[in-house]
């Protein structure tokens, strides 16, 4: 079985704050969640999120990453090599976020796993659903602060290609 996860994330710069959203597409049907924080760079946030989609993941399934991130995209296909080289960039330096990405390198491991290139520019797809889901929690996050909550499956109930 593989579990197809998309993940998209928004970050405003200039606020230091973002929203990230991810769904999870397995056997048992379709599951997801939001969230956002403030006063966090836009590398952090990037890889908090993706952190949160693989929290809770079956032992030993296959994963299908969807993203559209470019950061994330090299993150993940670079993750090997740099948790090798114990996490330290090329000019010496340990990588700021260098405990969330061994744990996502963990939740990884033993897992046959594919990353897929989205754009998310149709609301109604997988991709840009969970991209309208991360511009909502972005704007939440900057009324509210930190918080995650899920997806009500009356909402999941319209994306569509699934």
């Amino acid at each position: 079985m593989t579990l197809r996860l998309w993940i998209e994330i928004n970050h405003q710069a200039p606020y230091r704050t973002g929203g990230w959203s991810w769904l999870c597409e397995h056997g048992e049907g379709l599951t997801g969640a939001a969230g956002g924080a403030r006063e966090i760079e836009a590398e952090a946030f990037g890889v908090a999120a993706l952190q949160a989609a693989l929290a809770d993941l079956p032992e030993g399934a296959a994963v299908a990453l969807h993203l559209s991130d470019a950061r994330l995209i090299e993150g993940v296909r670079t993750m090997s090599a740099r948790r090798t080289a114990g996490w330290v960039n090329a000019s010496g330096d340990l990588d700021p976020e260098a405990k969330s990405w061994e744990v996502i390198a963990k939740a990884l491991t033993g897992r046959a796993l594919s990353l897929v290139r989205t754009q998310p520019a149709d609301s109604r797809t997988p991709a840009g659903f969970a991209a309208a889901w991360a511009e909502l929690a972005r704007d939440k996050a900057k009324t509210k602060g930190t918080f995650k909550s899920a997806i009500p499956r009356p909402n999941l109930a319209k994306i569509r290609g699934l």
